[in-house]
């Protein structure tokens, strides 16, 4: 009995300290954080899937990705709408037109601050550039695409009143309406899509993890979080592989991705229906689409650049229904001159800022009519 309790104590004990040093850790620290005051349900939505945050900062991680620019931090701040705030309105004297666009995208029209985002640079370029005054509504979020655009469209319009509509599609487009949301789409009794229920998997690691906070000892938290990161995340979380159609060159893609293409078409075309009602018909929305690295540059294993099987097939979608399309790859192609693995980050897909600049330079003179065509009549 005696050696019982000593063990018992010694036990006891050594729980005491591990218990005494978790809170500490997490005091100073925290080293391995067991508080996740970060970690809420504000996110959730059976609308558009994942709300865009009302108010995050980000941070530019690693000198090997970003260069000089490692440790930039931004903040970005979302209405319950999903509207960017700040909205970007731009004045000049004796203005020759005033304009209201609603742009749509994922993390490319999203950007960075608000100075670093393509609306926003659109904005100033159209008034300093062309006298041209607007107010322009950026709902652009990371890893939005058509299926979400659509209740996006539907719930943000019933806000505000634009008279015109930019739509950003790229490669990540055609795998994330598939893939990632088909399955969660909700259909009244017409058919139309009326939202995209959030996905299980994330709501049940995040309802995991807020429970942890509940827990008066800070060894559960760490068990609990332990199992929720070795086993429930492993277990719900679906990697996508969003470019293989992109990879692919089958000389037949259309037939070989026939059931994929009439998804992404269903989608573009029910987005173009619920924008054209609310800014004056097709001809008032433009779908815009820009080049990847890999759409410039060939792989080394095979010599082939991506195909353009997602931005020929928005261009058709947007002729058959009276919308616009403009596709910025050719002038973007010229813009990097002969180099453009220097115009986006190193190990990520996304445009660095010069790149950025550029592409709203190519957006806006089609706005403004100093291309081939114009958008705003």
């Amino acid at each position: 009995m005696t050696r019982f309790l000593k063990i018992s104590g010694a036990v006891l004990a050594c729980l005491g300290m591990a218990e005494l040093a978790l809170r500490l850790q997490q005091w100073w620290g925290p080293v391995y954080d067991l508080e996740a005051h970060a970690t809420n349900m504000d996110w959730y939505s059976d609308v558009v899937n994942h709300r865009a945050p009302k108010h995050l900062v980000e941070t530019f991680k690693g000198k090997s990705v970003y260069g000089d620019l490692a440790g930039f931090s931004y903040t970005l701040e979302f209405d319950d709408h999903g509207i960017r705030r700040p909205i970007s309105q731009t004045t000049v004297p004796n203005c020759s037109k005033t304009v209201s666009i609603l742009f749509m995208g994922d993390s490319v029209i999203q950007g960075y601050d608000v100075p670093h985002s393509v609306p926003d640079q659109v904005a100033h370029e159209l008034a300093e550039k062309h006298g041209i005054c607007s107010t322009i509504y950026n709902t652009g979020s990371a890893t939005y695409s058509p299926a979400i655009f659509v209740p996006l469209a539907r719930q943000v319009l019933q806000a505000i009143k634009v008279q015109y509509a930019v739509v950003d599609i790229d490669e990540t487009d055609l795998g994330d309406d598939v893939d990632r949301y088909e399955w969660l789409i909700t259909r009244n009794a017409a058919g139309e899509n009326v939202g995209v229920r959030a996905t299980p998997g994330n709501v049940e690691i995040t309802q995991r993890l807020v429970a942890i906070r509940s827990r008066a000892l800070y060894l559960q938290r760490l068990a609990e979080k332990m199992y929720v990161m070795k086993v429930v995340i492993p277990r719900v979380d679906i990697q996508y592989d969003l470019y293989r159609f992109s990879r692919d060159h089958d000389p037949d893609l259309e037939t070989r991705y026939a059931k994929e293409l009439a998804i992404f078409r269903r989608n573009l075309t029910e987005l173009i229906d619920v924008l054209g009602q609310h800014v004056g018909g097709a001809g008032h929305v433009l779908f815009i689409h820009h080049p990847h690295l890999e759409n410039l540059t060939p792989d080394p294993k095979d010599g082939k650049v991506w195909n353009d099987m997602v931005s020929a097939t928005v261009g058709k979608v947007a002729a058959e229904h009276g919308a616009l399309y403009f596709d910025a790859t050719d002038e973007m192609r010229k813009d990097f001159a002969g180099r453009p693995q220097d115009f986006y980050w190193r190990s990520d897909k996304h445009f660095t800022f010069e790149a950025q600049r550029f592409y709203s330079d190519a957006i806006t003179a089609f706005l403004a009519g100093t291309s081939t065509r114009t958008a705003l009549p």
